[in-house]
């Protein structure tokens, strides 16, 4: 059985690369021409959701949970890999694991979420604190208690 996992593994880059050579010659283009956007595109997507993956696996741990965006991030990279593999074929799959919709849902605000804070609470009754004002030069610098533009002091 494990030479047969092996002989596979081993044939299927083989047959790949040997197809995307042959389909380049069917299309008169370079075979290069098949094979450098598709690793272009795995490298800068591998690099993307390098740190999207650690970032949310580490939050999944403290969690102690492993909600779907992990998987979702996990998808993508399995993805990537496959752009980097030489082949039309490969490339063809990892266009399909992209393709899948995310399982990820967004979270909606409720009321309890939102924090009790005394700027909440302002906003809440209709006011407005001073981190909500309009930041002119002049609105600065009465807040820093300097004087306005073309004050006299």
């Amino acid at each position: 059985m494990p030479l047969v996992l092996l002989g596979i593994l081993l044939l299927l880059p083989i047959l790949d690369i040997y197809a995307t050579v042959q389909f380049a010659e069917s299309l008169n283009v370079p075979a290069l021409a098949l094979f450098v956007p598709g690793f272009v595109f795995g490298f800068l997507l591998m690099k993307r959701e390098t740190s999207t993956l650690k970032a949310r696996f580490v939050n999944a741990l403290q969690s102690m949970s492993l909600p779907g965006v992990v998987f979702d991030s996990g998808r993508r990279m399995l993805a990537a890999v496959l752009f980097l593999f030489p082949g039309f074929m490969s490339d063809i799959f990892a266009l399909c694991l992209l393709l899948i919709p995310s399982r990820a849902t967004p979270q909606v605000a409720t009321a309890s979420s939102v924090p009790s804070g005394r700027r909440c609470r302002a906003l809440r009754r209709g006011r407005s604190g001073p981190a909500f004002r309009a930041r002119t030069p002049r609105a600065r610098a009465s807040a820093s208690g300097r004087g306005g533009v073309g004050s006299t002091s």
